[in-house]
């Protein structure tokens, strides 16, 4: 099976999951980033729970998150050798986001197989 393969089955098997999310909640969370910096220590240290107590975001199974400020940096940073990395030659994820201004609440996850 090849990586597009893989990445393509990902996607359609995740597919219900990210029609189900509220995208609303995700919104919310990244207002309450943008409207309280202090949120993003809690944030680095346990993004779903942070984003549970912030409205009760819950996060699909197999996803994780992320906040992405306004230069796209991810808070927590991805996981070293996941996202682009120079050793890995393909990759694919999905990655969904909601934003206020220039912040956004990243929700992701990636297949086994990159």
């Amino acid at each position: 099976m090849t990586t597009t393969n893989t990445l393509k089955e990902f996607v359609a098997a995740n597919a219900g999951q990210l029609a189900n999310v509220d995208y609303a909640k995700m919104r919310g969370v990244a207002k309450a980033v943008y409207d309280d910096p202090s949120l993003l220590d809690a944030f680095a240290r346990d993004p779903e729970a942070t984003a549970r107590a912030i409205n009760g975001f819950e996060v699909p199974e197999g996803f994780h998150l992320h906040i992405a400020d306004a230069q796209n940096n991810f808070i927590p940073p991805e996981e070293d050798g996941i996202f682009g990395a120079e050793g890995i030659d393909t990759w694919g994820r999905i990655e969904t986001r909601a934003g206020y201004k220039t912040v956004s609440l990243v929700m992701c996850a990636a297949p086994a197989e990159h």
